[in-house]
């Protein structure tokens, strides 16, 4: 653990993952699918799901670069704004292993169509600290997913080099305009499986990607920016 960069808590996480897995993968996959809010909708759900309300949500966690050094949340996004800023192409990909299945086809083409039409999706960045809240945002441009792991779909001058040219994971997003935030808070927001406040989910669990929208509430007292 300690020569790969590898937290007590994530190796324990994995481990318990493995275990389910080999019990039970045929529950265990519908029941993530579900905590994560990707399992099949009804029709209704599913247009609602398709206004500017409707966020993806990722918590960044330890990460560690291709040559070992630890690198917390802030430094992960700061990796990307600058390959983003320098790549030539104005926007980098972002990958992620969050879900051990990949995103769900049908959600992952939703995001591509909403993303195609000029409509703006946002992805939300809350970092792993004593905090637990929304840090940053980025637009998403496309999306990428596979069940099994795979390179980068563009070009590798796309991926920050702190990670290398040989990354690989199941789940690929093409962000842009990833900037700091200041107005959107997690405590907005609510999970659109489970209707849970984000806020107390990332804070007492291992909840780290899904699908949320802002509260009735938070809506009728902030303007979302986007």
């Amino acid at each position: 653990m300690k020569i790969k960069g590898v937290e007590k808590t994530e190796a324990l996480s994995e481990m318990l993952r493995m275990y389910m897995l080999s019990h039970d993968e045929k529950l265990y996959v519908e029941l993530e699918k579900k905590y994560c809010g990707i399992s099949d909708m009804p029709k209704q759900e599913t247009k609602e799901t398709r206004n500017s309300n409707d966020y993806i949500f990722i918590k960044l966690n330890i990460g560690t670069s291709v040559n070992g050094d630890k690198m917390d949340g802030h430094k992960v996004i700061k990796a990307y704004q600058n390959n983003a800023a320098t790549n030539g192409h104005g926007y980098t990909w972002f990958s992620t292993d969050s879900m051990s299945y990949g995103m769900a086809k049908e959600k992952a083409d939703e995001y591509n169509r909403r993303a195609g039409s000029g409509e703006k999706v946002i992805i939300l960045f809350a970092v792993s600290d004593e905090e637990n809240d929304i840090c940053y945002t980025a637009e998403v441009l496309e999306i990428q997913t596979s069940k099994n792991r795979m390179y980068c779909p563009d070009d590798v001058s796309c991926v920050p080099v702190e990670f290398g040219g040989n990354e690989h994971a199941r789940l690929w997003i093409k962000i842009t305009n990833i900037k700091e935030e200041h107005t959107l808070k997690a405590d907005m927001f609510r999970i659109i499986s489970t209707g849970a406040n984000l806020k107390k989910v990332i804070s007492n669990s291992q909840f780290h990607f899904g699908y949320v929208r802002m509260s009735e509430d938070a809506l009728t007292e902030t303007a979302t920016p986007f």
